[in-house]
């Protein structure tokens, strides 16, 4: 190549991870040039990579006034950008004007596969996927997202083999430890997820990703010291984390330590950021405490329900303290635990634990046939797990 053709410094230095440079150099050049698109395009590429995507269309627009907005290169970073802003259409319709280029760059490939994935339909993704990582097969992420397709597909083999390769190319890359040991628990491997978490995180020691998987996967496997430890490290990451510390709380419970989960929760609280899993730690807590403060708990799980309006744990387990603190008196007294329990199963109707709970519910109010007919569906249902099976046939048979 000539040096008239050589391309500009600020896109070799992009191309080799330099960004500070490529920033340094294509601002230069912009204030030589107003009208130099490829190093306003080169700032728009940066942009993205900082999460400025106002800035990021703010910069193309400028490279559609210099008369560059049909190259190629201009349609995958406005692609790009489309992509990140969840404009699918958009963004597919850019990908699909560069693949009808005759030599289609792969980034239109890679851009191609990764929205269909977005989409859900790792069917259209697989093939997009796939041409990328044999046009570049030394790109990490190239693999990550065919494996994360061929998993959707249950092409296992495949899909562990470009997972493998991904981590291979950028042993830094948490996401593909994550992808990796959900795999394995999936298929009942909790002990190799839990090595491969423990290796991911040797690798990226900060990701809070891989810390709070680590943790549920020792959690998983009996091991709460283990669990509690990764969610304190967790919390050193990130002390500010609500979620984090959410968690923490959650795990201090398991270890009986109510006090300390307390004090998370209320830290949150004192911030204006309490959580439906902070609340319903307070809730366990106050449960648990000798004697327990059934009061605070109902208050705190009424509040779960509020702050988390698509779990229907807090809703359940709001129903079944109603419903035991009712069993002691009229048969009436129990009826406060029906809409919080109807509620949790809303949230989720393939749950067995709200439906025994309001048959349960029906029986003392003396609906038994309704009760009946609710635990008879349920008995219906083929994937019911042995212990619910039992406890309904269990309560059926009370009832006959």
């Amino acid at each position: 190549m000539s040096v008239l053709n050589a391309a500009p410094r600020y896109e070799t230095l992009f191309k080799a991870g330099d960004l500070e440079g490529a920033r340094r150099e294509a601002l230069l050049a912009r204030e030589r040039s107003a009208l130099d698109w490829r190093a306003l395009l080169t700032l728009a590429r940066l942009a993205l990579v900082d999460g400025e995507d106002a800035l990021a269309g703010s910069l193309l627009l400028g490279v559609s006034r210099a008369g560059a907005d049909t190259q190629p290169e201009t349609r995958l970073v406005a692609a790009a950008l489309h992509t990140r802003r969840g404009e699918w259409p958009q963004a597919l319709a850019l990908y699909q004007t560069l693949l009808a280029e005759p030599e289609p760059p792969t980034e239109a490939y890679f851009g191609l596969g990764y929205v269909r994935m977005e989409q859900g339909d790792a069917t259209a993704a697989q093939p997009a996927l796939s041409k990328a990582v044999a046009l570049e097969p030394r790109v990490a992420l190239h693999h990550f997202q065919l494996a994360r397709a061929l998993f959707l597909l249950d092409r296992m083999e495949e899909a562990f083999a470009h997972l493998e390769r991904s981590l291979h190319l950028d042993p830094w890359h948490a996401p593909s430890y994550l992808v990796f040991a959900r795999a394995l628990e999936a298929g009942g491997e909790l002990e190799a997820a839990e090595d491969l978490l423990r290796q991911g995180q040797k690798a990226v020691p900060d990701d809070v990703g891989l810390l709070k998987a680590l943790s549920d996967v020792r959690l998983a496997r009996g091991n709460v010291r283990g669990a509690v430890s990764a969610a304190e490290a967790r919390v050193r990451v990130e002390p500010e984390g609500v979620a984090a510390l959410g968690h923490l709380a959650r795990l201090r419970v398991t270890e009986r330590r109510f006090v300390e989960a307390l004090e998370l929760c209320l830290q949150l609280e004192a911030r204006g950021l309490s959580t439906g899993l902070s609340r319903s730690v307070e809730a366990l807590v106050f449960e648990a405490v000798d004697p327990p403060d059934v009061q605070r708990a109902l208050a705190a799980w009424r509040e779960a329900v509020r702050l988390s309006p698509d779990d229907w744990m807090p809703a359940w387990r709001l129903g079944l303290l109603l419903l035991r603190q009712g069993e002691a008196g009229p048969p009436e007294a129990v009826a406060p635990a029906r809409a919080p329990l109807e509620e949790a199963h809303r949230r989720a109707p393939h749950r067995p634990e709200p439906v025994l709970a309001l048959a349960r519910m029906e029986a003392l109010l003396g609906e038994r046939d309704a009760a009946k007919e609710r635990l008879t569906v349920l008995l219906r249902k083929p994937s019911l797990e042995p212990e619910w099976r039992e406890r309904a046939q269990a309560l059926l048979s009370e009832l006959d």
